[in-house]
């Protein structure tokens, strides 16, 4: 079972080190993978409940592009040690060389990456999608746990989506306040239309 199934990290730990990147938050194809395995048939609603909770809850920068979690990885570590021997010391003073706390580093879809320094020993590096980078969708974490809950509950049909059904899934399992109209759907149909390309 993936190590982010277990209810106490947030962090991939089967992407390489010193990766840390909190895929639940930011990763479509990540989240679509893990929901259609079976690794969730059997999780209950509290167990979906522990899971969104690794989304946060604040606004959320999600990257809906076709790379895997390994080949972002593999990409920007590939990146950082074209310029650097790698270890967390020169990571630290390359990271912050330029006066801030960060960089960004484009792939090779176009999509920009934002890396800082990690709060784990071995996983120094934080990644996530840039801010409005191309392939990323800028969204609520509210409507992303909405939607993660939403989807393993009635699948990725946009057919299936009704008030009355996402309602079901804000009160007994992301806790949220009930939508009133249809006209509420705008954001979370967003999420949905992006999960649902191929």
């Amino acid at each position: 079972m993936d190590e982010s199934f277990r209810g106490r990290n947030s962090v991939n730990h089967n992407l390489p080190k010193p990766i840390a990147f909190n895929c639940w938050k930011h990763h479509m194809g990540y989240i679509k993978d893990a929901l259609i395995s079976n690794d969730l048939c059997n999780f209950s609603h509290l167990n979906i409940h522990e899971i969104i909770q690794f989304i946060g809850d604040s606004n959320v920068d999600f990257y809906y592009g076709d790379l895997d979690t390994i080949s972002i990885s593999d990409q920007i570590i590939c990146r950082i040690t074209a310029e650097i021997d790698l270890n967390i010391d020169n990571f630290t003073e390359w990271v912050s060389s330029k006066g801030r706390d960060y960089k960004e580093i484009v792939l090779s879809d176009g999509s920009s990456w934002t890396i800082r320094l990690g709060q784990i020993d071995n996983r120094f590096i934080h990644i996530h999608p840039s801010r409005y980078s191309k392939k990323t969708l800028r969204v609520k974490s509210s409507t992303l746990k909405t939607a993660v809950a939403f989807f393993f509950n009635f699948g990725f049909s946009t057919e299936n989506i009704s008030v009355e059904k996402i309602n079901y899934i804000r009160h007994k399992i992301v806790k949220l306040p009930l939508f009133k109209s249809n006209s509420s759907l705008a954001a979370l149909s967003r999420v949905v239309g992006v999960f649902s390309l191929d």
